[in-house]
């Protein structure tokens, strides 16, 4: 592999960038017995062959063929191929062929490289390539996460004939300032990391340090929302680097792709890091009911498109999505982010509580020192650090690392006597004066277990001289308060009875986020440290808070908005004769129709059709009459549909 150089003076060069924002999925699956492959060489149009390997257990019978294109060495595939992407590889040899492509300038086609060459027409003559093949029967999809999704959004823009379908995950297509700065503030560990493994200089993007005309261009030229042709499934995590790209990237695609396939395009978002798709375990919370999820409509995905099957995939709602706490799926039309719903404000307050009530305290504060010699750890959240394996992402209890140590303002609310639904972004509006011209201000996000556990969710941090804009820098004065704005990324999360909510309020997250040495002076270049006392103010006058947004945003004393529709975990599942499913309806429901469907999409029992006052509290169903197989709940209230799955065994 080799580094891609850019210079900053050349605006043509930094359209490079738009490869870049990739990471690098871990295998979590176990060991699979090794699939068939056989060596290629794929030719493409400058003359140069590209190295792949073709998986296939019969080379007589044609099938559609998946494209996947790494830049991760495509001989780990040779290992296993369902172990790479974890629970999230679709999987089925008998049904397709697979065809595992190494990048132009890495592994085994390095010597294909060419500076600035557009993978997106390698994309484009692997996939005519591959429909050429006898083995092939001329229809290709592509699949993968991360550096894997964004070629195919490169290889779609080409609109190759042959190419039907793509499942890019993890990945927007946009090559953004802020996938490189969050809130002004350098991604210190994401971006070496991305260096570490040859997809670019630290240095073409610290030299960029503020939103300008170059970024501006690198956006516009990498926003590829009205090139795109085909069907797209795009899948996501809510503890990944960049969660609200993707979901933007699809409401991109649903208003601006090619008008044949807007309103072919789904999202399937879920409970998982950036590269744990499918995997139970997410940091130190396990997520059953999400495991093989994305593999699973992955495939629905393909057969529908790929073999024309008539399953179950066009009943799935464009937006689907996984409601932490509740542990449930649910799913809403194409024009919500997630649930729309309300905001609700909490207060911060001297005594550390978060409450729906402001401040009576005229003058209260609560300060920080932050010494940027002694940075505040980052422990858990939306790290990326593949080549260190301590820096685990994802839910993890941060009271030892982070809470415990004198630069953290922690502010909590009592325990909830009722649910607290989550839908949406989360800010906090923090008052704050420092005796330095910059500093930062970070903020992380937690659920506080009834046993103590207090598990990140989220985090976002803020560079001082950012505050007006990342646009523009502009110090701060010594000693007067001003606004620190911190946005939290978007977040779908039930904090449940007992459970508290709480914020932790530092000036760093190192090595997440770099350091602000608290000089005032040029960043990331060596220079002298200050210590900076900062101090967040909360009282009658310069408040503190934070707000929410949801569907169900209540708290102690709280009015309910609308409740939302729940189903319980069927029992017993797998089963035999009968399962119960426990139900709670929303109260303002007129009616209520509940049946069971096979995986094609088909009716096999009607349960309920009838008014939601009627509806009972658990859903009995016999499955006596139904053959053995996987079976959908469905449940449909108004505009909102859950689902849960069950097995019958005989």
């Amino acid at each position: 592999m080799r580094h891609v150089s850019i210079s900053v003076c050349d605006c043509r060069c930094i359209i490079v960038l738009i490869a870049l924002a990739v990471s690098l999925p871990l295998a979590h699956a176990p060991a699979q017995a090794r699939f068939p492959y056989a060596p290629r060489d794929i030719p493409v149009r400058d003359g140069k062959t590209l190295a792949a390997d073709l998986y296939s257990t019969d080379t007589t019978v044609p099938k559609p063929v998946i494209l996947i294109q790494t830049p991760y060495n495509k001989a780990f595939y040779r290992l296993g191929l369902q172990s790479r992407g974890g629970g999230a590889f679709p999987y089925d040899t008998a049904k397709y062929h697979y065809v595992i492509l190494d990048w132009r300038g890495f592994y085994g086609s390095k010597d294909a490289d060419v500076r600035g060459y557009d993978r997106g027409l390698d994309g484009y003559d692997a996939v005519e390539w591959i429909a050429a093949q006898r083995w092939s029967n001329g229809k290709v999809g592509t699949w993968g996460l991360s550096a894997l999704g964004h070629i195919q959004f490169l290889t779609a823009k080409h609109h190759p004939p042959h190419l039907v379908c793509a499942v890019p995950c993890v990945k927007d297509f946009k090559t953004k300032y802020s996938d490189y700065f969050y809130g002004g503030v350098y991604r210190k560990e994401h971006v070496e990391s991305l260096e570490s493994l040859g997809f670019l200089t630290t240095s073409a993007i610290t030299s960029q340090p503020t939103y300008n005309a170059i970024w501006r261009a690198v956006e516009n030229n990498s926003d590829l929302s009205a090139d795109i042709a085909v069907p797209m499934l795009l899948i996501g995590g809510w503890f990944d680097h960049f969660p609200d790209d993707v979901i933007r990237a699809f409401h991109d695609l649903a208003d601006r792709s090619d008008a044949k396939v807007r309103d072919a395009h789904k999202i399937l978002y879920g409970p998982w890091t950036h590269g744990d798709l499918g995997i139970e375990q997410q940091g130190e919370l396990s997520f059953p009911n999400a495991v093989s999820e994305p593999r699973d409509i992955a495939l629905q995905f393909f057969g529908y498109y790929l073999w024309q099957e008539k399953n179950a995939y066009p009943l799935r709602p464009p937006f689907m999505y996984y409601q932490m706490g509740d542990n449930v799926w649910r799913d809403y039309g194409r024009d919500s982010t997630a649930v729309p719903g309300s905001s609700l404000t909490f207060w911060l307050h001297a005594d550390g509580s978060l409450l729906q009530s402001m401040p009576a305290d005229p003058s209260a504060t609560r300060t920080l020192i932050y010494d940027p010699r002694n940075p505040s750890p980052s422990h858990g959240g939306a790290r990326f650090n593949p080549l260190d394996q301590t820096a685990v992402p994802g839910p993890l209890d941060i009271r030892a690392a982070v809470e415990s140590r004198p630069d953290a303002l922690v502010f909590s609310t009592p325990p909830l006597g009722r649910p607290l639904t989550l839908d949406g972004p989360i800010t906090a509006t923090l008052l704050v004066s420092s005796d330095r011209t910059d500093t930062d201000m970070s903020v992380r996000f937690c659920d506080v277990y009834p046993d103590g556990r207090s598990m990140i969710l989220a985090d976002g941090i803020l560079r001082g001289r950012y505050r007006k804009g990342v646009d523009r820098q502009v110090p701060l004065v010594p000693g007067v308060p001003d606004t620190f704005r911190v946005e939290l990324q978007k977040l779908a999360v039930t904090l449940l009875p007992g459970h508290r909510m709480r914020i932790v309020v530092s000036s760093s997250n190192f090595p997440r986020f770099d350091i602000n040495l608290n000089n005032g002076g040029p960043m990331y270049t060596a220079g002298d440290t200050l210590v900076a006392t900062n101090t967040v103010h909360m009282n009658t006058t310069l408040r503190s808070t934070v707000t929410i947004h949801g569907s169900d945003v209540m708290a102690a004393g709280g009015v309910p908005a609308p409740e939302v529709l729940h189903i319980g975990a069927p029992y017993p599942n797998p089963v035999c004769v009968q399962t119960v499913f426990p139900i709670a309806i929303p109260g303002g429901s007129a009616s209520v129709t509940a049946r069971v469907l096979d995986v094609l999409g088909r009716q096999h029992v009607l349960l309920y059709d009838g008014p939601a006052s009627a509806t009972p509290a658990q859903l009995h169903v016999n499955t006596t009459g139904l053959p053995a197989g996987t079976y959908l709940l469905h449940v449909t209230t108004g505009k909102v549909t859950t689902m849960r799955r069950f097995s019958v065994v005989k």
